[in-house]
């Protein structure tokens, strides 16, 4: 079980529908790290100034996750998901 649980976004909510099967399963398996380490598994944002902005790469590159990491809600927000396919 995690430590963290998500919470989407309603913009990227929007932005998942329709992805297709091989990078939505990527992305899944990238949230599901995520959610157990949210620190190690993702990077600082470099547009943000805010530490707790982060981000992840997927399906080998292609799409690119962007989270906001809460610790004191125990929560990980997902902001933004962009897929090159």
């Amino acid at each position: 079980m995690s430590a963290y649980r998500a919470v989407w976004h309603a913009k990227a909510s929007t932005e998942v529908r329709g992805l297709p099967e091989r990078p939505g399963k990527a992305l899944w398996d990238t949230l599901v790290g995520i959610l157990r380490d949210p620190w190690g598994q993702t990077l600082p944002d470099p547009l943000e100034d805010e530490e707790a902005f982060r981000f992840a790469l997927f399906d080998l590159g292609d799409g690119i996750v962007h989270v906001w990491i809460d610790d004191q809600a125990r929560t990980v927000t997902v902001h933004g998901v962009m897929w090159l396919g």
